[in-house]
């Protein structure tokens, strides 16, 4: 049997399950109720109904932008809601985020342990991605820490009409992270041990109270701290975070506050390998070289990245009658990068099948701040029988980039900029050759390069009438980007884009057990200057156009939830075109990337003993353009991916847990005329849990196998020409004690 045909047995047995569940695992649906501490806070729902989803990896509720809290039923998407037991259960230290998002068939990772990457729907993402509480741009692209996330929301396609303006939009989803707050009447006091990879210990706090008057007041304080040699040779990890979660519940308001510190440090972290390098850099290969053993480490000495994060989000929402609120999101971070010493681009470039590689070096101290204040009200009416749900918001995002250059005087008129050196080795070696043109104490800065205001309105309407609800939507917004000299700070140009992007969906229910769907969605980014070295340098490109068309249908019974879609994106894409007698080229908005795709879910508890959550992709995709590329597969885009985690609990104290990934094949080129393949591959994880008392002390020991097979793989990164060195074996031991 191929792998295709496993990843595709294995969903389809996992959906027949869905389908014939023995009576003895029945769950019933109506016996779930939301607890009195659910709250909507405009964008976002500060804690998850209680019992829902307890003890699955998925639950049925969550946040979907301007909707609300909602069950994954009454939407016209594809949603995930992810729990706090996934997160807890596949936090391996260096990727937890991540790895909990691969619970959504939607999802694919192209991590490392210096980077939060991932992609939804064949498009790339990152940590600038994530929202927390709705507010977006609190995190750089570095690995974040999950110890404060409750829950994660995830939206499969362009969600741009339901939750506004972000810096940083991506076509592929939405991914919104709930903070943990306070439970009502429960102390909580939890101290968690980890030990992984080579050494690195882990510790972790969690403790909660709420008081006042009925409870009103909650504080949660979330605070971990990692150190120590990952599994990877040679690598370390420092990171370490205090966050805060105040939330106030009045008669006529609710109020939460999150703020925190966090601080990471990796040393050694080179995980990614380019294809498409020119000159000194081309590939000459047809192949790919074999992937190594994931535990080799290819990073020169010295090679580090560090970032220091403060952030905060302000949530409130305030009643003004039985129909309508009004509600206030806003957040500010600070992200500052005080070690930044890495490959180009943090990539190294292949040379050749037997592995060769090399590449420049960068050294560069960076800030990033970014500001977002969101205000809207939220109302229900009705006109005769339909009922409306209206929701009015208008919101701004201010983003300022900050970064450090080594000037080393004027080249043709201009300041130009050292290399900080470079590096060559290869696969069979690792690095053997390294030039250092300066100390990294030479690096002056970080000046501001580039500031960019968003602005953006908003208007929902969910229409209700009988079995079927219709929404309609639609957002405009506009962008300002001011660049700055690097060398001097000052502007030197600002440019203003705008457009608008609708959305519809229609949801209509037969019967409480099946739901239809359909949605068309829209969304844009903010338009692109053009690079130097072109023909057009400065000129401002039109915002790129992504459209959306999906139809679904999603079947929830005896507590088993399971769902099926088709769906179709089209992204508007630049690229250099060069004209007879132009000494460079042109960039234009030109052609199409065009991707098709099938997704299947299921998840649920299949019998008294077993939970499973499983689900697999299919993506078909085509560059149109008029280009060597036209007719090509989008870069670095899977066919297929699945994942099935099973979980077996043989009593109250003992658990264990599978969970398989597979990831299909990938196209990169080198150039138009040769296109190479990452070849597909399977991971295994698997895990145990044990739960017992140290005298009075309620604690569960956990141990997980990450990569048990040591599986040695390439990984691929959507519309890059990169192969990504796969993670090697790992384990976790971890003692939690709830005191």
């Amino acid at each position: 049997m191929t792998k295709r045909n496993l990843a595709l047995a294995v969903a389809l047995a996992a959906l027949g399950a869905a389908w014939t569940v023995p009576a003895a695992a029945q769950e019933s649906a109506a016996g779930v109720h939301a607890s009195p501490d659910e709250h909507a806070l405009g964008e976002t729902v500060v804690t998850a109904a209680r019992q829902d989803g307890k003890g699955t990896f998925v639950t049925r509720r969550g946040s979907v932008g301007f909707l609300g809290s909602k069950d994954t039923m009454d939407v016209p998407f594809t949603t995930t809601n992810i729990t706090q037991k996934a997160i807890t259960q596949f936090d391996d230290g260096a990727n937890p985020l991540p790895n909990a998002l691969l619970m959504s068939p939607s999802v694919r990772t192209s991590t490392s342990t210096m980077y939060n990457d991932y992609s939804i729907r064949g498009f790339q993402m990152n940590a600038y991605q994530f929202k927390v509480n709705g507010v977006p741009g609190l995190f750089s692209q570095t690995n974040m820490p999950a110890n404060f996330v409750e829950r994660i929301d995830v939206i499969s396609g362009p969600a741009i009409g339901i939750h506004g303006t972000t810096n940083s939009e991506s076509a592929g989803g939405s991914v919104n992270l709930t903070t943990k707050k306070a439970e009502y009447g429960k102390e909580r006091i939890t101290y968690r041990q980890t030990i992984n990879g080579r050494g690195a210990l882990g510790e972790a706090f969690d403790i909660g109270k709420r008081f006042g008057k009925n409870e009103q007041w909650g504080v949660r304080v979330s605070a971990e701290n990692i150190q120590g040699k990952t599994a990877v040779e040679r690598e370390k990890l420092t990171t370490r975070d205090i966050y805060v979660n105040l939330d106030h519940v009045g008669n006529r308001s609710t109020t939460n506050l999150f703020a925190g510190y966090r601080y990471t440090k990796n040393d050694g972290g080179q995980r990614y390998f380019a294809f498409d390098g020119e000159g000194t850099y081309a590939y000459t290969g047809d192949r790919l070289p074999d992937p190594p053993n994931g535990k080799r480490n290819y990073s020169f000495p010295g090679q580090q990245i560090t970032v220091s994060t403060w952030s905060a989000v302000l949530n409130h929402e305030q009643k003004i009658n039985e129909n309508w609120k009004a509600f206030l999101n806003a957040g500010h971070s600070y992200n500052l990068g005080s070690g930044y010493v890495q490959t180009s681009a943090s990539r190294l470039y292949m040379l050749d099948e037997a592995g060769h590689f090399g590449n420049k070096l960068s050294a560069e101290k960076f800030a990033l701040r970014n500001s977002y204040v969101q205000l809207g009200v939220q109302g229900t009416f009705h006109i005769g029988q339909v009922k409306n749900d209206v929701v009015l918001a208008t919101d701004r995002n201010w983003y300022r980039a900050y970064w450090g250059f080594r000037a080393n005087g004027i080249i043709n008129g201009a300041t130009g900029f050292t290399s900080f050196g470079s590096v060559a080795g290869s696969l069979a070696d690792g690095v053997t050759s390294v030039t250092q043109n300066y100390p990294y104490s030479a690096v002056t800065g970080p000046i501001k390069t580039a500031q960019t205001r968003y602005s953006g309105i908003s208007l929902t309407d969910t229409l209700e009438y009988g079995k079927a609800s219709l929404l309609l939507g639609i957002h405009h917004h506009s962008v300002d980007v001011t660049g700055y000299n690097k060398a001097t700070g000052a502007a030197t140009s600002t440019v203003h884009s705008s457009a608008n992007s609708p959305t519809y969906g229609i949801v209509y229910k037969p019967t409480e057990n099946l739901s239809l769907y359909a949605n068309h969605s829209q969304s844009f980014d903010k338009g692109s200057v053009v690079a130097s070295n072109r023909m057009n340098t400065g000129a401002m490109l039109a915002p790129a156009k992504t459209k959306q068309n999906e139809i679904g249908v999603k079947y929830r019974k005896n507590g088993i939830s399971a769902g099926l879609s088709l769906f179709q994106i089209e992204q508007d894409r630049s690229m250099d075109v060069t004209y007879t007698g132009d000494p460079y080229p042109t960039t234009v908005m030109e052609g199409k990337n065009k991707l098709k795709g099938i997704e299947l879910s299921v998840s649920g508890r299949i019998a008294p003993k077993w939970t499973l959550t499983g689900g697999l992709m299919h993506l078909s995709t085509e560059q149109q353009t008029n280009t060597a590329y036209n007719g090509k597969a989008v870069s670095g885009i899977a066919d297929w991916s699945a994942m099935l985690a099973a979980e077996y609990a043989a009593d109250a104290k003992t658990s264990a847990f599978l969970r398989m990934v597979y990831s299909g094949k990938a196209p990169i080129y080198a150039n138009a005329s040769k296109q190479l393949e990452v070849p597909a591959y399977v991971t295994v994880d698997l895990g145990m849990t044990y739960r017992t008392t140290l005298g009075k002390v309620p604690t569960t020991f956990g141990l997980t196998a990450y990569n048990i097979l040591d599986k040695q793989y390439w990984m691929s990164r959507p519309s890059y020409n990169y192969a990504i060195h796969g993670l090697p074996r790992s384990l976790v031991f971890s003692m939690q004690m709830d005191i």
